[in-house]
């Protein structure tokens, strides 16, 4: 007997996603079980902003918005012991150099 198939979204609030669970929400694509947004912690009111907004919509559909957080992004890339970043941080030398500082996933 095969189990049933369970429909997840990753929602980051942007664009794409936002559509992907508006189209399910008015049945024009499979509906989700449930969508999941991944905290950083670190995203701009807005996003938020939006997020409670398409959390409104989904949840009206039954679909679940689910919030997952493991940390502050912001506070990890800024903690001094840290020797490594964990996300790709940018830079700008003094004579206009672009580089990339160094990173560990």
């Amino acid at each position: 007997m095969n189990a049933p198939t369970q429909r997840f979204l990753s929602l980051g609030a942007g664009v794409q996603s936002s559509t992907l669970l508006l189209l399910a929400v008015l049945g024009r694509i499979p509906r989700f079980d449930a969508a999941i947004f991944a905290d950083t912690s670190w995203e701009p009111r807005a996003v938020y902003r939006h997020l409670r907004h398409l959390t409104s919509i989904a949840e009206r559909a039954g679909i679940d918005v689910v919030r997952v957080r493991a940390g502050d992004i912001r506070a990890d890339a800024l903690d001094p012991a840290h020797r490594f970043a964990s996300m790709p941080l940018f830079t700008l030398g003094r004579n206009g150099e672009r580089g990339m500082a160094r990173r560990q996933c």
